[in-house]
């Protein structure tokens, strides 16, 4: 990873810009990407009413498109049970949920040209068989 890369910092949800198709949008939430092991760590943590219960998941690894098992991951046939991250260029990184190889959701992180604004987009299955998109903008922390 490049210390340089824009995608690298601290992030506060910006839920007025947010849109979800599926799923309620959270109240507040931060996102944390760090260069770690020549990879990236990402760690997200996020409540979904003002003052309610935070909830958090966080992975990480090698950002060279290649996969990662999950611990327990597909267990009895369901979810994915490996992932990857993918660093496209400095202001965007990929991320991928495989179950048995194939991609199930995807999520694109790209950094405003000045680093002030980070958008996340997730790809996934509808119950219905079709695909939902999710979209969220976060700002940088300061200090």
């Amino acid at each position: 990873m490049d210390p340089t890369d824009l995608y690298l910092g601290t992030w506060h949800l910006v839920p007025e810009l947010s849109l979800y198709e599926v799923g309620p949008l959270p109240a507040s939430g931060t996102y944390v990407l760090s260069a770690a092991d020549g990879g990236v760590r990402a760690e997200v943590r996020w409540t979904m009413v003002a003052d309610g219960p935070e909830q958090s998941t966080a992975f990480g690894g090698p950002a060279d498109g290649s996969p990662v098992p999950l611990p327990g991951g597909g267990a009895a046939g369901a979810g994915p049970d490996a992932f990857s991250l993918t660093r496209v260029d400095a202001r965007t990184l990929d991320s991928a949920a495989l179950r048995e190889g194939v991609v199930v959701a995807y999520a694109r992180r790209v950094a405003s040209a000045d680093g002030s604004l980070l958008a996340v987009v997730q790809e996934g299955p509808r119950p219905d068989g079709g695909r939902f998109r999710n979209f969220q903008v976060y700002r940088r922390a300061v200090g």
